[in-house]
């Protein structure tokens, strides 16, 4: 029996699309299409943009088959529509031709693990391989010489 507080579907729909027109929001602005809290417009953010429209496209994939046909809807329009914003604010880039943004050098902490099929019979997980897998180097940064400049002189004699 779980104790956790069982959120009602009408709420969790509601949230979703609190969630999706959010994120549409946040990539208008970093397009230049809303204006700031000042009233003035922002400078375009391509890459920002182009992250937030992955996230997007991401929820999009990772919720297939598990949204109502309202909140598929609201998500596949919000898409298409920020890539066609993107589209216009780039001068016709899309954004799939856009270099992705590094999301970091640490490699990604989730594994992706076997669903436990039951074959086993044992009920318990499967053990992973242990293959080590070779790890990409990450590029050396050499920092630039800087000069180091004087900014007086002091001489005694």
């Amino acid at each position: 029996m779980s104790t956790e507080p069982q959120i009602p579907a009408q709420e969790l729909a509601q949230r979703f699309a609190q969630l999706v027109m959010m994120q549409a929001q946040n990539i208008l602005y970093l397009l230049g299409r809303l204006p700031g809290p000042q009233g003035h417009t922002p400078p375009l953010q391509l890459p920002e943009a182009k992250m937030l429209i992955d996230q997007l496209e991401m929820l999009q994939a990772k919720t297939k088959g598990n949204l109502s046909a309202q909140e598929q809807k609201l998500l596949d329009n919000s898409v298409t529509q920020m890539r066609l914003a993107f589209v216009e604010a780039s001068g016709g880039t899309l954004p799939s031709m856009m270099p992705s943004p590094n999301y970091g050098d640490e490699p990604f902490p989730f594994e992706e693990e076997p669903l436990d099929d039951g074959a086993s019979g044992t009920g318990e997980p499967q053990p992973q391989s242990q293959a080590a897998k070779p790890e990409p180097e990450a590029p050396t940064i050499k920092p630039e010489p800087v000069e180091e400049k004087k900014k007086y002189f002091k001489s005694y004699g």
